[in-house]
């Protein structure tokens, strides 16, 4: 089914033409009939030169032309689907050092509407307007609320339905930082919730962050509150319990959206004592609101007894909870689909046994945001799939990722290889690139006394070999991996190689060794302004100078390592002192996240 598809010609429609003209249009093709009908999902029907499609919403009809465009070689297409998920929606960090450009949110939303997916939000701590508070956001890529209103019109176009995402408790730590706010903070991080002038912002900031919206769902936030009632709050004198202070600031929070007729979600994390902060009692739990959604979040568990056991404990408490797993693109330089996979699986799959009808995929920026967001479509059509199919389809799954992202599935998953050198997993190459070349701590973690560069160099290979078939549209993305790898390859083992010539007196291989640092300079450069490219086509340019600082102090410590070498070479010092020292493994083993590869049912696994 080679031809094009011949789309009635529509506003909407023409997004769909802008991004995929090879495969849709308004002129020529199969022509493609659209039919509202009252039953669930969709149908697709193909014969001749039409092809027939039945559907529900209007999530189900671009789900059902995504899925026609993954099967674009097929003679034929009968199928009929029913998602077992009624709410497929995705929570997108914006909050974390990244804003993403809308423009650019703009394109994410129609691929998701291809992909079925119903519900958005973006997780804004502080990056939305609020009237009358211009610290709020100040100089971090804040959304206007004009910005917000044309996306949720556009998404709406989709099928897709957007919703404010904020925080009303903890994770407020970009907004108590300005002296304006120091006496509504219990910590440098939560709200004081025994100030009335607490409840004045807290309402600000739901009005304003619900304001341009159509949707009455918010998601409140109230998740990692470990603080409360041990900052300003804490008194020495009185017997304090920060399980009562937390439900009955959630009460407080709670009132607020009754009055703004708002439909809350919260994360539940402290409600079942995830964290360990201290079992709630029933005199707690007397206060929960049974209006709010509960918002179950588990991103490591490998067991899915856990995940069962949870939903049911939420059920005793009175809430069906909606469920959120993670894709795993936080704190790396690529999504890590293995991790994304084995949490979601376990949980989506658990889920839908136990009959949850809700799920939120979370999309976290931790630790600066470097992952780009476009390296992450495996991941996310996998999500989809599990979230619209009874059973997972693999060959589809890999079929959508080229159709819909415009490469293929090994050349998205080439990259991620990066972190996951054996059945568990590290942050490997956020360890290696960041190591300071010269005291290398962390290469003196990492199976020491082996070497990681030929490793690193059959990724490399790998890349450079698919650089010459990636879609023009993600040149950039790819170019920002090939430029990754090809500084890893020869920097994850310099100190090591310095400390061993240093310790044998060899100077000719010292002087090698100044040379490579001369060389991971430069490549550090290139690979600089290869992520500012990536970071600047999805992002707005606010957060990229932290991005431009950890750049700029690793090329700096490399043009110091070649420098202090040939000091040492050239007599004007009598030592390294940094090369002096044994290398320690002073923090053990390197930390791992354990994944589920050796489960049954894991669908697949980067090889």
């Amino acid at each position: 089914m080679k031809d094009k598809l011949l789309l009635p010609k529509s506003e909407v429609f023409e997004e769909l033409i802008k991004l995929y003209p090879d495969t849709f249009s308004f002129s020529t093709g199969r022509v493609v009939r659209l039919n509202p009908t009252y039953e669930e999902g969709f149908a697709i029907s193909s014969g001749g030169d039409e092809i027939a499609v039945n559907f529900q919403t209007t999530s189900d009809m671009f789900r059902a032309l995504g899925t026609i465009m993954a099967l674009k070689d097929e003679k034929e297409i009968e199928l009929k689907k029913k998602p077992p998920l009624t709410f497929r929606g995705l929570m997108i960090d914006v909050s974390r050092n990244g804003v993403i450009k809308e423009s650019y949110l703009e394109i994410i939303i129609v691929k998701l509407a291809l992909l079925g997916i119903n519900f958005l939000t973006l997780y804004t701590e502080d990056t939305f307007e609020v009237t009358g508070e211009p610290l709020i956001g100040y100089q971090r890529g804040k959304y206007s609320k004009a910005g917000i209103r044309r996306l949720v019109k556009f998404a709406k176009q989709f099928g897709i339905v957007m919703f404010p995402c904020i925080q009303t408790l903890g994770h407020v730590e970009q907004i108590l930082k300005f002296p304006k706010y120091a006496g509504i903070a219990d910590d440098n991080r939560i709200f004081n919730v025994e100030k009335k002038e607490t409840y004045k912002l807290i309402e600000k900031l739901i009005k304003n962050g619900s304001e341009p919206y159509e949707s009455k769902l918010i998601h409140i936030g109230m998740d990692e509150t470990w603080g409360l009632g041990k900052g300003k709050t804490f008194n020495i004198n009185k017997k304090m319990d920060p399980r009562m202070m937390y439900v009955k600031h959630l009460v407080k929070v709670n009132n607020i959206c009754k009055k703004l007729k708002l439909k809350p979600i919260m994360w539940g994390d402290i409600i079942i004592n995830m964290h360990g902060t201290g079992k709630m009692n029933k005199e707690h739990f007397k206060y929960l609101p049974k209006n709010i959604i509960m918002d179950y979040w588990n991103y490591y568990s490998n067991k899915a007894s856990v995940y069962e056991e949870t939903v049911k404990r939420y059920r005793k408490l009175g809430f069906e909870p909606l469920i959120s797993p993670s894709l795993w693109n936080f704190s790396c330089f690529w999504g890590r689909f293995n991790l994304a996979e084995s949490n979601m699986l376990l949980f989506i799959e658990k889920a839908k046994e136990l009959k949850i009808k809700r799920c939120m995929m979370t999309m976290w920026g931790d630790d600066g945001a470097e992952c780009p967001f476009d390296s992450n479509w495996p991941g996310l059509v996998l999500y989809a799939e599990l979230c619209y199919e009874e059973k997972v389809n693999m060959e589809m799954v890999k079929k959508t990722v080229k159709a819909v992202a415009k490469d293929d599935w090994e050349t998205f998953l080439a990259p991620a290889k990066i972190d996951f050198f054996d059945k568990k997993s590290s942050n490997l190459s956020k360890g290696f690139l960041y190591d300071d070349p010269l005291l290398g701590i962390y290469a003196s973690q990492v199976r020491a006394g082996k070497s990681w560069n030929p490793y690193f160099e059959k990724i490399f290979k790998k890349i450079k070999g698919n650089m010459k078939k990636t879609a023009k549209e993600n040149r950039i993305l790819f170019k920002y991996a090939y430029a990754l790898l090809d500084l890893l390859r020869i920097k994850a083992d310099i100190k090591n190689i310095a400390y061993r010539a240093y310790q044998a007196g060899d100077k000719k291989k010292l002087r090698s060794v100044a040379a490579t640092a001369g060389l991971i300079g430069k490549k550090t450069d290139i690979l600089w302004k290869a992520h500012r490219a990536v970071w600047l086509m999805e992002r707005k340019p606010f957060g990229l100078e932290v991005l431009d600082s950890r750049y700029a102090g690793l090329r700096g410590r490399c043009g110091v390592m070649e420098e202090r070498i040939k000091d040492y070479l050239n007599g004007r010092i009598s030592e390294l002192a940094e090369l002096e020292e044994k290398p320690e493994r002073a923090f053990g083993e390197v930390p791992y996240f354990h994944i589920n590869h050796d489960r049954a049912k894991t669908i697949s696994a980067i090889k």
